[in-house]
């Protein structure tokens, strides 16, 4: 099924979420004892990515899901907020919450919808995958430089550009990754097969999500195309312990993990 590329997805966004929801959240573990940057990749433990002290800082989690990221800089005393599009993700958020005897602010609203959010200034906003169902994700990253306060951190995650290319057979041993063209990579189209509720994760050149974040005004600090951790060879408890985002199918996509970086995450701050 194909869609327009310049279409409001707001909505559509929600009522894809809201219907995946259940879903989602019961076929993906996505841990709270570590800040998750994606599928099978190591957490911040081990990426080191967060600013050294958040006992006390202000954070913002765009997209937040089930919100498992706030959870966690919940534990390091942060004082969190996290907001999403979608209130069927945020019914898991405000249970996973209670479970985990911690207060974070839930809000529910879309990204591309900010500038009317009411929302204040952050010392760290952070955002895993959902800029990339955004129509102008260079917009948002515009209201987070307004909402950084200086010398606060931004940490964003997008989709890797070569991961919207096709892995093919080239011999009996050699798989390979087709791209049509790396400077208008093809979209993430999604449906829900019972409503058929379609959205889109888009895809950009990494050279055109840097400018993002310099136009915005923003100092990039650390650019980072993590690979994952060798699953094969880990152990059940070892794979708990270190794989903060861990599912199923994603173990089944390991090869493909393991050659093409699946996200590129951005580590920026406010001069």
């Amino acid at each position: 099924m194909s869609a327009p590329e310049d279409f409001a997805s707001s909505h559509l966004n929600q009522q894809y979420w809201d219907q995946l929801a259940s879903r989602y959240q019961s076929e993906t573990r996505i841990g709270t004892n570590d800040f998750h940057y994606g599928p099978l990749l190591p957490g911040d433990r081990e990426l080191s990515l967060l600013p050294d002290d958040m006992d006390g800082r202000t954070a913002l989690e765009l997209g937040c899901g089930a919100a498992q990221n706030s959870i966690y800089l919940s534990s390091l005393r942060a004082r969190c907020t996290a907001l999403d599009v979608s209130g069927k993700q945020l019914e898991y958020a405000r249970k996973l919450t209670k479970k985990q005897g911690v207060d974070i602010a839930l809000i529910q609203h879309g990204l591309d919808e900010l500038e009317d959010s009411g929302l204040g200034s952050f010392d760290l906003i952070h955002s895993t995958y959902a800029l990339p169902f955004a129509d102008d994700p260079a917009a948002v990253i515009g209201w987070v430089a307004r909402h950084l306060h200086t010398g606060g951190t931004f940490l964003l995650t997008m989709g890797h550009p070569l991961y919207s290319g096709e892995f093919i057979e080239l011999d009996e041993n050699e798989r390979g990754l087709f791209l049509t063209d790396y400077f208008y990579p093809v979209s993430d189209t999604r449906a829900d097969n019972e409503t058929d509720v379609l959205t889109i994760a888009r895809h950009y050149p990494i050279s055109e999500m840097t400018n993002w974040l310099i136009d915005a005004g923003l100092r990039i600090d650390r650019i980072v195309e993590p690979r994952p951790l060798p699953i094969p060879t880990m152990s059940e408890e070892d794979i708990l312990n270190r794989v903060p985002y861990d599912s199923l199918d994603w173990r089944k996509n390991f090869d493909a993990l393991d050659r093409i970086p699946v996200v590129v995450v951005f580590k920026a701050s406010k001069k």
